[in-house]
């Protein structure tokens, strides 16, 4: 088989680990904001990311434990009174800040298609709940982390690709929005400050990869030229970001 190199070894090494904590954080995300959340696994993985984070989103993140603390018991009614189906203050729902621009129905339908795509069933709901996004982008990380790990390269691509995708169409085109208006709605909450966390992520994920975020009262450049309507990653399509799933 011949010798690795340590350098290409280092540099795998290194997108494992990039990944991993990706999809750590991703998946803390998801707990902060899903509708019933277990305040002791959410408690644990909050401190987790703090512990490998710095600056503003250390900072941010040592605000949300804190709050966390302080709501505990009451975190499932703040939930239900700032991001509840029926009274809350602010939508969570990706379909809430449709670009006039794209269609929401194409928008549900591209999202539907990630989730077939990879064999996942939404644990919180429709598709574009912050929660189900924030579950779909871990999940896509650590399916890359995996794949890296197993030396399976064409699948690690597929999961970057699709994890990519997810982020420059869904992601940052309305999650900044959401959290700046949950942020406005209940300051001192635990959510505002697991919603500044959430964008503070988004937005260094956008600039490592290189794409526009969308900010509230803003629209993120439609930058894929495409205006058929067509879903991006439909399995109905061809989907061509599916590929073989990975184990």
């Amino acid at each position: 088989m011949g010798r690795l190199d340590p350098a290409g070894d280092r540099a795998m090494s290194d997108a494992m680990r990039s990944a991993v904590e990706r999809a750590h954080a991703f998946r803390s995300a998801a707990r902060a904001f899903a509708p019933r959340a277990d305040p002791e696994a959410l408690a644990a993985d909050l401190a987790a990311w703090r512990a490998r984070s710095a600056g503003a989103l250390e900072q941010t993140l040592a605000a949300a434990c804190a709050a966390l603390g302080a709501a505990n018991a009451q975190l499932a009614e703040q939930h239900e009174q700032l991001l509840g189906t029926r009274a809350g203050a602010v939508a969570c729902r990706e379909t809430a800040y449709a670009d006039a621009r794209r269609i929401a129905p194409t928008d549900l339908a591209d999202l539907a298609g990630f989730l077939c795509a990879f064999g996942v069933e939404p644990a919180h709901g429709p598709p574009d709940h912050v929660a189900t996004e924030c579950e779909l982008a871990s999940l896509l990380s650590l399916k890359e982390a995996y794949a890296l790990g197993e030396g399976w390269s064409e699948r690690a691509e597929i999961a970057r690709t699709a994890y990519e995708r997810l982020l420059g169409d869904h992601l940052a085109r309305w999650l900044p929005r959401f959290a700046a208006r949950v942020v406005a709605a209940a300051p001192a909450s635990f959510h505002a400050a697991a919603a500044a966390a959430l964008a503070e992520l988004v937005s260094a994920e956008a600039v490592r990869i290189g794409i526009a975020v969308a900010h509230d009262g803003e629209l993120a450049p439609d930058d894929d030229g495409d205006d058929d309507g067509a879903p991006v990653c439909g399995v109905a399509s061809g989907c061509t970001l599916a590929g073989p799933r990975p184990a």
